[in-house]
């Protein structure tokens, strides 16, 4: 905590020290949200509803070559959750000739496809609203970027983090509570600095990227102690690929990795490749109206099978997207998950749109079907719910 309270104390010093140069912005939103899940889980104390409020503040400020953003999570809700306070983003970034150098906390992404980014691998996740609510934690780290022609090549050192998980009362859980505490073992430990490189660019439609991974899992095994589950943190080596082809009205994508030392869901150390490629198409002026409609394929493949540490070791997903183009943003999506080893199913619906020019809201469903017999998913099968979310931006 005590590096996040330095990083804003510096953008504070660096926002007085000279006004004339100096540009900076104030901005947030405010969310309030109510999760109610239709089935009840008998013999447990896990509530069936989760209401939530979230407010996002942000800094930023620009002066010469010198910008900085703060942005603080603070949210509140019943059942209790295990992160209240979050510094996602607190970072100085300075720029020099073609090389950019950032040291604090930030966001990254890595990947190209829609359901799932095997290659992506810098930041931890909070799960303190349950398992099926995962958003990424800011990571600190120093990031050297450099930029060439059509290209761009970056390098992270980035000390430990690990996940966040929900209480006891927050669904949607496993069978059995996951412990606070973190166990390290095969070359981890709490101390580990992790490096990351990537090598991204285009080259005419086709963009690309090359990265490497080494440091602490960010998935770790989940052992039964005591009728607990206990995190327990592996040293992995990743290396990724990930290619889009830009073809039309089509998008070709695909991300392939090959992992080293990664827990298996049996929990044995096992080395493994996966990737996951599919194609988007949009269909453009729908029924004659200003309406955009994407139809997304996807399948994932993991060589472990059944042994994966996620769900997505053989599956098809399904998705579409219709986007309105109208004044209050109007868009519909839906997607349908298959596993095609047990031929189970989970059906996911949002809707969102602005109301009152200031404000949005949307409505959020999760269908589980079938999935009793499912490898990873089990724990699942009665989680069906449905999400009413508003917000403000000010």
């Amino acid at each position: 905590m005590t590096n996040f309270f330095l990083i804003l104390l510096n953008l504070l010093l660096i926002s007085s020290y000279s006004k004339a140069e100096f540009y900076s912005e104030h901005y947030g939103e405010i969310e309030v949200s109510s999760t109610i899940f239709l089935e009840d889980i008998e013999g447990d104390n896990r509530k069936n509803f989760l209401n939530s409020t979230n407010v996002e503040y942000n800094y930023f400020f620009e002066k010469d070559n010198l910008t900085g953003k703060l942005k603080m999570n603070i949210k509140d809700s019943y059942p209790g959750s295990a992160q209240n306070l979050d510094f996602n983003e607190a970072y100085l970034d300075y720029a020099f000739e073609n090389t950019n150098i950032l040291a604090g906390n930030n966001i990254v992404f890595w990947g190209k496809n829609e359901f799932y980014n095997p290659v992506d691998i810098i930041n931890s996740k909070d799960y303190s609203l349950g398992l099926a609510s995962g958003k990424k934690i800011g990571q600190t780290m120093f990031n050297i970027k450099r930029y060439f022609s059509s290209s761009e090549l970056d390098f992270y050192i980035l000390p430990s983090n690990t996940n966040i998980y929900p209480k006891s009362q927050v669904r949607s859980q496993q069978t059995f509570n996951i412990k606070s505490k973190n166990n390290y073992s095969k070359g981890a430990k709490k101390e580990n600095l992790g490096i990351g490189l990537r090598w991204s660019g285009y080259i005419d439609e086709y963009d690309y990227g090359l990265t490497f991974y080494k440091g602490n899992t960010k998935d770790p095994a989940l052992i039964v102690s005591s009728n607990q589950l206990v995190p327990n943190y592996s040293e992995i080596t990743q290396i990724g690929i990930e290619l889009q082809a830009t073809q039309g009205d089509f998008l070709h994508k695909g991300e392939f990795i090959n992992r080293g030392n990664q827990y298996n869901l049996d929990g044995n150390i096992e080395d493994y490749y996966g990737f996951i490629v599919g194609t988007e198409h949009t269909l453009y002026g729908l029924f004659e109206k200003n309406w955009d409609l994407s139809n997304i394929i996807e399948y994932t493949y993991d060589s472990r099978g059944s042994k994966s540490h996620h769900s997505n070791q053989n599956d098809l997903f399904y998705g579409a997207r219709l986007i309105l183009n109208d004044i209050d943003d109007t868009q519909y999506f839906i997607s349908l998950q298959n596993d095609i080893d047990k031929n189970t199913r989970a059906m996911t619906f949002n809707y969102e749109s602005r109301f009152f020019s200031q404000f949005k809201g949307g409505i959020d469903m999760y269908v589980p079907i079938n999935l009793e017999d499912d490898y990873h998913q089990s724990s699942f099968k009665d989680e069906v719910n449905f999400k009413i979310y508003t917000s403000y931006a000010f």
